[in-house]
């Protein structure tokens, strides 16, 4: 019996001197209950009270605003700089080459102007195989001497080594081309004349690269995008995980890889040992007639082999991997530029194959992801000695009509993690809003004019990965009409083909809490209680995660809470908040001793819970290098600083702080 009606009923019985007996034994049955439901009301209006003073936001109905910073925000250009050219150099001769038709070749102007005579060489090729069930070996093929030029075998990709006769190896080198289709390929994937209904994809990914980022460092490769190619740029992009995985996953298979725990309501990333089971987008594309390829230029980084194995079978039909394993097994002539192999820049090598690729797949249906990680992973402004690069490929493409029937996707996964420029509040924000722009080919748009509108219209949406893989599924099923003949394809995410409302949430598009640009935000003093307890509880999370296991006994220091960089209250907007079930989140950046590692964790709290949970992933903002050498699970080594580096006593005092969490003896967080 709610308050009111009891009270109600009281008074009637005052004022008429009836007979309440039985109204009184109700009320006084239902007592307790109205009492607690004062009690939580109470609690909780309290708490609604207490925050919605730091709530300002004068909208009347609950829509996103999309960030929009200015790249060069005078906060963040001190972390811009100039990169350094690259500079291959010549470690050794150009003494071969492989032509777009499978012939290898022998440099005849380079072997004159050697000085030797082209008898003094001994040439020999060996091609570079995938070994059976394994994405991490590779094998080599019988070496074949070569004088003059010669078709290769059946392999795309070879490794040449030339010796004199003096036996001195002198040059080594990879090549790699693009043979035409199989047969049966061949038939399935040839273009029919005027075919708009099944344009060619091709996924340009850039790793680490926010929007603003893409500004900043590709201005050539940016205006060639917009101004000849066309290409919509999507500045509500938001990320839905901390690295490549979580949302290349989201992307590619529609697959929401985080797994939330019930009872500690934090996120854990699940990642299966191999992927031959997990329907990824260019399987649909392969049962539509398309020829499919994969090419990323890190092997050991790659989306499917970072901390997991791959594939067992090969999952495209053209799948480079082998060929840069190869590349990275080749230990003579490195070039003094970390950024070459031997006198090429690496990321040429995955440029020329997706010209060659485009050219080769003109007249076909073809689907290709494609993912540079090596320039742009670790440095916020090295990618930018390649804008020349990018540009000059999508021009010749263009020139050459190679994207007349052809989507083009250009895409970041997410912004970069670890620069200084993560510190300040726009790199915070940029970290979670990767680059992406989608460039549709002319006759397309012309037959379907309202799938333009629709990508106009959500240009400054709230958008995920999990919504461009519902697009890129419209692409491969055909379902290119105005209204979808499916609700969706995966479980989250609406097709960017189509009008989104600007008022889904962040849930709705499937990006966690943590990295949602929506909620209404405000600075807090680092000096504010509620922040400390925030910052005690994150710290306090990180070493139960770091110290809970046996595994780690004794081989990581705990970590103390040294200076909180800085915080930020999060919630819904005032006109939307309810004291019913109202919760803040409280993002907090910490710097810990002895590792100096810097954190970011998000803490949710509420009425009940004035203590934080943790929602969703830690993030490690600067570098850990050599701290975490002595584990090796991907989670912990973020936050691990190895008893060995603190030597003798040090190390003492570690292994026996440990013993004590463990036995659940509590130890201070609070500066040292």
């Amino acid at each position: 019996m709610p308050l009111k009606v009891a009270v109600r009923y009281s008074s009637y019985c005052l004022s008429k001197k009836a007979s309440c007996f039985i109204l009184l034994l109700m009320f006084l049955g239902y007592s307790p209950f109205i009492i607690y439901d004062i009690y939580v009301t109470s609690v909780e209006v309290e708490f609604y009270n207490l925050h919605m003073e730091d709530v300002t936001d004068s909208a009347n109905e609950y829509e996103c605003v999309i960030p929009d910073y200015d790249p060069y925000d005078p906060h963040v250009t001190k972390y811009l700089s100039t990169s350094p050219v690259i500079q291959c150099g010549q470690p050794q001769p150009y003494l071969t080459y492989l032509d777009y038709d499978g012939f290898i070749h022998l440099n005849k102007t380079t072997i004159k102007n050697s000085g030797h005579d082209e008898r003094d060489y001994e040439c020999q090729y060996s091609e570079i195989l995938r070994t059976n069930k394994s994405d991490d070996k590779f094998s080599l093929g019988i070496p074949q001497m070569f004088k003059e030029t010669e078709k290769i075998q059946s392999s795309a990709f070879v490794l040449v080594k030339c010796f004199l006769k003096s036996a001195d190896l002198v040059y080594e080198s990879g090549h790699a081309y693009v043979p035409p289709p199989s047969a049966e390929l061949y038939t399935a994937s040839r273009r029919k004349s005027n075919d708009v209904d099944h344009p060619s994809v091709l996924i340009f990914g850039v790793d680490s690269m926010s929007r603003l980022n893409f500004v900043r460092q590709l201005p050539r490769t940016y205006h060639v995008l917009t101004n000849v190619l066309d290409a919509i740029v999507f500045k509500g992009m938001t990320k839905t995980g901390d690295n490549t995985f979580p949302n290349m996953m989201a992307l590619l298979s529609g697959i929401n890889v985080h797994k939330r725990n019930n009872k500690s309501n934090t996120l854990s990333v699940y990642k299966p040992t191999y992927f031959d089971d997990v329907p990824i987008v260019w399987d649909s594309f392969r049962a539509s007639g398309y020829a499919t390829m994969y090419n990323e230029d890190a092997p050991s980084l790659t989306v499917f082999n970072f901390h997991a194995s791959g594939f067992k079978d090969q999952p495209t039909d053209y799948y480079v991997r082998p060929f840069w394993l190869a590349l990275n097994s080749i230990s003579s002539f490195h070039s003094k530029d970390s950024r070459c192999y031997g006198n090429t820049p690496k990321h040429m090598y995955l440029l020329d194959y997706i010209e060659q690729f485009a050219a080769r797949m003109k007249n076909h249906r073809y689907f290709a992801f494609t993912f540079l990680t090596l320039l742009s992973h670790d440095d916020l402004n090295e990618v930018q000695v390649a804008d020349s690069d990018f540009e000059n490929m999508f021009l010749k493409m263009q020139q050459e009509g190679q994207l007349n029937n052809t989507i083009v996707i250009v895409l970041g996964d997410h912004g970069h993690r670890f620069s200084g420029i993560r510190k300040t509040d726009i790199g915070r924000v940029e970290e979670r809003m990767p680059f992406l722009a989608v460039s549709l080919p002319t006759e397309f748009k012309d037959r379907y004019p309202h799938l333009v509108e629709g990508l106009k219209q959500n240009h400054n949406t709230l958008l995920s990965w999990f919504d461009f893989y519902e697009m890129l599924m419209d692409l491969a099923h055909n379902n290119l009409g105005k209204k979808s003949f499916v609700h969706r394809y995966g479980t989250i995410g609406s097709s960017p083909f189509r009008w989104i409302s600007k008022n889904r949430t962040c849930e709705e598009a499937g990006i966690p809490d943590e990295y949602c640009i929506c909620a209404r935000e405000r600075q807090l003093n680092t000096n504010d209680e509620r922040v400390k307890t925030a910052a005690r509880d994150l710290v306090a999370y990180i070493n139960s995660d770091l110290l809970g296991s046996t595994v780690n006994e004794g081989v990581c220091s705990p970590l103390y809470l040294k200076r909180i960089l800085g915080a930020q209250m999060l919630s819904l907007g005032a006109q939307v908040a309810q004291a019913k079930g109202f919760r803040v989140l409280y993002r907090v950046m910490v710097q810990v001793m002895p590792s100096k590692a810097m954190f970011e964790g998000t803490l949710e709290a509420d009425a009940w819970n004035r203590q934080g949970n943790i929602v969703g992933d830690v993030n490690r903002i600067n570098r850990y290098g050599n701290q975490s050498h002595c584990v090796s699970d991907k989670i912990v080594r973020l936050y691990c600083y190895c008893t060995d580096l603190l030597g003798g006593s040090h190390q003492n005092e570690a292994q026996q702080m440990t013993a004590n969490y463990r036995s659940q003896v509590t130890y201070d967080l609070t500066e040292k």
